[in-house]
C-alpha cells in the first residue's frame, strides 16, 4: 500500500514517522562526506510505502535474466525499475500518486493541474522540478528534429496540450477537448522518464537549442547529428549505455556490457518505509544475458538466478516446479490480463498489390481466424491454462460483450474453405490456393525473438492455415530487426500480444495494438497518414480503408467522451468494428503464467496481475523486496 506523504499516512494510522534511515552502504558515504545526510536527499514529502509483509533489510543483490541486455523483455533492467509519477492503484483502479505528491482533475476533464514533491533530487542530487517537465515538452516534443510526428496521446481534439509551469513544483495541462484517458496516460508510461520529463540540467549540453557546438559534440562522439546525439544521452530505457544519466529510478546503471549489466542503488530515491527507511533495500540488480530460453530455465534450476518470469512460458512450469527444492524457489502462477497471448495482424498496406487485395478482403481474415484451432493451441501450448477467444477487450471492462470474444473464434474450416473458395482462390495440384496472377499464396509469419508462446502456437497455425490451403511458414527476427521490418510494411504477418486492454489502458490513444502502427505492424502507412495530417503514409481506400477510417474515427472519439453513456455507446461500436473485421486475430488469452522468486526474496507478493496492463514487475513492489537468507 502506499501514502503519498507521511501526513497521510498518519493520518490513516495514527502512527507518525519521526526519523529517516539509510542503508549502512550510503551511510559510510555520509561519514566520508560524499554523500548528503539522508534526512537532505529525501524530499519534502516522501512517498511512504507499507511492506506486504514486515520492514526489510538492507542489503545483497539481485541476478535476473534476459536475453539481451538491451531489450524490454528482460527481467532485471526494464519494469523493475523504471516508476512513474503516477501509479494505479491495486484495488480501486483508480490514479494515484506514486514519485509525485499529488494532481486535481477539472470537472469539465480539460485541464488537470500536477503537483511534484518539493526537495526531491535526481539521482546525482539535482533538484528534479516542473523545469525538467517542461523542458521535455518545449524542447524535445515540440522540437521537430527530436520528435518528427507529436505523441497523439497528448492531442486530443487534434490539438497539442498546453502546459503551463505555476511553480517550481505546480504544473496545469490544459487539453483543447475533454479529455479523461490523461488520468490513464499518468498512471502508465506517459509519466515515466523519457516519456514525460527528462534531467535538463543534464541534457542541455547535447542541444541545438542551449549549446551551439552541439553539432560539434556530436560529430566528437561519432553522431552525424545532434539529436542523434542527444537521444543516445536521452535513453533510460534498457537499452541505456550512458552511466551518468541521472534518474529518479530506485536503481540506476552502473555498467553495461555485451553480457549483461549491473543497476545499484540509487542515494536519492524518494520514498521511504512506514519506519522511515529509504527505499529500496537491495543494494544491486544484475541482469545476465542468457543464449536461450533452455538456458534460462537451467539456470533457474540451479539455483544462479533469484527471480523470472518475463521470458518464462506456461510448458516451462512443470519442470521448474519439479525442481523446486533444488533451486530455493518457488512457482507462482500469475494471471495475465492479456486477451490474446498471440495475436496476429495481415498487413493491410503490404508492398505486393496482390497480397494487399486478398489481405484487404475481411473473407480472407475471417477465413484465416476460423481456420485456427483455438481448443487445441491452448491445451497443446497452454496446459490449458487460457481461454479460446477472439482478440478484442478484456472481459473486465464495463462495457463488454461476450460475443467479441466468440466472434469467428470457432474451429471451422470447411467455413473456412467456403470463404476462400468465394474470393475465387482456387486451389492448385498440390492443395496450395493460388493468387489471382496464378503463383502459389505464401504467407509468412514474422514475430520479435523473445515472444512468449509465438513459436509453440504458429507451428499449429501453420499446419492449420496449410489445411484450407495457404502455404505459411514462420521466421522468427532479433527484436529490432522485427520493429524496423514492421514499420516499413514489409511483413505478411506480425505477431504480438494484445496487452493494455484492460479499461484503464486501452483508452490511451496510440498505446494498444489496435494502433495500425504498433508493433504488429498491421496497417502502417494508413496510420501515418492520419498522424501526419496526409504529409506522409497512404490515404486510406476501398472498402477495407472506410472501415479502417470508422475505426480509428471512432477511436478517436472515446478519447474525449465525458459521459458514461456515450463513453459505452462508442466503445461498442468500436469493438464491433474489430469483432466484424478483424484487424487483430486472437488465439488463447488471459492464461496463468508461471513466475519464479528464491525463497530467501521477502515482500514477495503471492498473486499479482502479469502483464503491461499493471506493468509487470512494478505490479509485485520491487523497491520493497530484501534478501534474508
Amino acid at each position: 500500500k502506499y501514502y503519498a506523504t507521511p501526513a497521510e499516512y498518519e493520518k490513516a494510522t495514527g502512527k507518525k514517522i519521526t526519523r529517516f534511515s539509510e542503508s549502512p552502504d550510503l551511510a559510510e558515504l555520509v561519514k566520508q562526506d560524499k554523500l548528503p545526510p539522508v534526512e537532505q536527499r529525501l524530499p519534502k514529502d516522501p512517498l511512504v510505502v507499507q511492506p506486504i509483509e514486515k520492514i526489510g533489510k538492507y542489503g545483497e543483490e539481485l541476478w535476473a535474466p534476459a536475453f539481451e541486455p538491451n531489450s524490454w523483455g528482460n527481467d532485471g533492467g526494464a519494469h523493475i525499475r523504471i516508476p512513474y509519477l503516477y501509479w494505479i492503484d491495486k484495488n480501486t483502479q483508480q490514479v494515484i500518486p506514486f514519485l509525485a505528491k499529488g494532481y486535481e482533475f477539472s470537472k469539465d476533464a480539460r485541464t488537470i493541474t500536477l503537483y511534484l514533491r518539493e526537495g526531491m533530487k535526481w539521482s546525482d542530487g539535482a533538484p528534479f522540478t516542473v523545469d525538467d517537465i517542461l523542458f521535455w515538452w518545449n524542447d524535445i516534443i515540440n522540437n521537430k528534429e527530436l520528435t518528427p510526428i507529436p505523441p497523439k496521446q497528448w492531442m486530443p481534439g487534434g490539438k497539442l496540450a498546453k502546459f503551463e509551469k505555476v511553480n517550481d513544483y505546480t504544473l496545469r495541462i490544459r487539453f483543447a477537448a475533454p479529455y479523461k484517458p490523461a488520468l490513464s496516460i499518468l498512471g502508465y508510461f506517459g509519466s515515466m522518464q523519457q516519456n514525460f520529463f527528462v534531467p535538463a540540467h543534464y541534457l542541455k549540453k547535447w542541444h541545438k537549442k542551449y549549446n551551439p557546438d552541439a553539432d560539434k559534440i556530436a560529430k566528437q562522439e561519432g553522431f552525424d547529428a545532434w539529436y542523434k546525439c542527444f537521444a543516445f544521452h536521452n535513453d533510460i530505457t534498457p537499452s541505456q549505455q550512458d552511466v551518468n544519466l541521472p534518474t529518479i529510478h530506485p536503481w540506476m546503471l552502473q555498467k553495461k556490457t555485451t553480457t549483461g549489466a549491473v543497476y545499484v542503488r540509487n542515494p536519492y530515491f524518494a520514498a521511504i518505509d512506514t519506519a522511515g527507511n529509504q527505499l529500496p533495500y537491495i543494494d544491486k540488480i544484475n541482469v545476465v544475458v542468457t543464449p536461450s530460453k533452455e538456458t534460462m530455465v537451467m539456470k533457474l534450476v540451479s539455483g544462479e538466478l533469484d527471480y523470472a518470469g518475463m521470458l518464462l512460458e506456461v510448458p516451462d512450469y512443470t519442470l521448474l516446479k519439479e525442481n523446486e527444492k533444488k533451486g530455493g524457489y518457488t512457482v507462482y502462477l500469475w494471471p495475465s490480463p492479456v486477451p490474446a497471448e498471440v495475436a496476429l495482424g495481415f498487413n493491410l498496406n503490404h508492398k505486393d498489390p496482390v497480397k494487399r487485395e486478398i489481405f484487404q478482403d475481411v473473407r480472407f481474415r475471417r477465413a484465416m481466424s476460423l481456420a485456427i484451432n483455438r481448443d487445441e493451441i491452448n491445451q497443446m501450448v497452454f496446459l490449458g491454462q487460457g481461454v479460446p477467444m477472439q482478440a478484442t477487450v478484456h472481459p473486465d471492462c464495463s462495457f463488454f460483450k461476450d460475443e467479441w470474444a466468440k466472434s469467428y473464434a470457432k474451429y471451422d474450416p470447411a467455413a473456412a474453405n467456403k470463404l476462400l473458395d468465394e474470393m475465387g482462390l482456387k486451389k492448385g495440384p498440390d492443395g496450395i490456393r493460388l493468387r489471382p496472377d496464378g503463383k502459389p499464396l505464401e504467407v509468412t509469419i514474422e514475430y520479435s525473438q523473445g515472444l512468449a508462446f509465438a513459436k509453440e502456437a504458429l507451428e499449429l497455425i501453420i499446419k492449420y492455415w496449410k489445411d484450407v490451403g495457404i502455404k505459411t511458414v514462420m521466421k522468427e527476427d532479433e527484436r529490432s530487426l522485427y520493429w524496423t521490418r514492421a514499420q516499413a510494411s514489409e511483413l505478411d504477418v506480425g505477431v504480438w500480444h494484445t496487452d493494455r486492454m484492460m479499461e484503464f489502458r486501452v483508452t490511451i490513444p496510440g498505446w494498444i495494438k489496435y494502433n495500425p502502427r504498433s508493433e504488429i505492424g498491421w496497417a502502417v502507412q494508413w496510420g501515418l497518414w492520419r498522424d501526419t495530417g496526409g504529409k506522409s503514409g497512404e490515404k486510406p481506400t476501398g472498402k477495407c480503408g472506410e472501415e479502417f477510417t470508422k475505426f480509428m474515427d471512432l477511436l478517436d472519439q472515446w478519447y474525449i467522451t465525458v459521459t458514461p453513456t456515450k463513453y459505452k455507446e462508442i466503445a461498442q461500436k468500436i469493438w464491433d468494428n474489430q469483432a466484424s473485421n478483424l484487424w487483430l486475430i486472437g488465439t488463447v488469452g488471459l492464461p496463468n503464467r508461471p513466475i519464479v522468486a528464491k525463497n530467501y526474496i521477502k515482500n514477495f507478493p503471492s498473486k499479482c496481475y502479469w502483464g503491461d496492463d499493471t506493468s509487470w514487475w512494478l505490479a509485485a513492489d520491487p523497491i520493497q523486496w530484501y534478501i534474508e537468507k
